[in-house]
């Protein structure tokens, strides 16, 4: 399964900015905050960035 970093990356982010966003909690997946970026995000689910 695909995890939220992975997905990330595959949008554009660069590590280093995925990381980031995450430890600054404004990344989300389907409107809750990320709390592991290697957590599941299957096909189906949002990714954002709060306040983007």
């Amino acid at each position: 399964m695909v995890s939220v970093r992975e997905r990330a990356v595959a949008a554009g982010m660069s590590p280093e900015r995925v990381t980031l966003h995450w430890e600054n909690k404004v990344l989300l997946l389907d409107g809750e905050v990320v709390s592991d970026l290697d957590q599941p995000a299957p096909p189906g689910t949002r990714l954002a960035i709060s306040g983007a």
